[in-house]
């Protein structure tokens, strides 16, 4: 029989450090999960079709996971825990993306007020 050997060569690519990189992005990667379902799910519930519900679980994942550094550099600097940084982007993902567009449109009405006077 066989018995175990030692292996002889050196394994310059089995580096234990590799998989790090991976535990840093997991948090994003996380929201960005998280973030997807809730809108997904919202945007069934309240009886859309599959595919907007689709395309408004990708919008608001592409408009909350770039906003989790943001609120996780918040939490730092108030010195709160990181998982603070969590809830805020997946309420965005709640809130969904009519929500989100009429908020823009109120900025965008008072952004052209403001440069309407400005111009007078």
């Amino acid at each position: 029989m066989n018995s175990r050997r030692k292996e002889k060569r050196t394994m310059p690519n089995r580096d234990p450090n590799n998989w790090q990189w991976l535990l840093e992005y997991m948090p994003i990667a996380l929201v960005s999960i998280v973030t997807f379902a809730m809108a997904f799910v919202r945007g069934v519930h309240e009886g859309g079709s599959f595919k907007r519900s689709l395309l408004g679980a990708v919008m608001c994942t592409l408009l909350a996971t770039p906003l989790f550094p943001v609120f996780l550099w918040i939490a730092e600097s108030q010195g709160w825990p990181p998982i603070i940084a969590f809830p805020p982007c997946v309420f965005l993902a709640f809130l969904g993306t009519d929500w989100m567009r009429e908020k823009a449109d109120g900025l965008y009405e008072v952004f052209l007020g403001f440069l309407r006077k400005l111009l007078k």
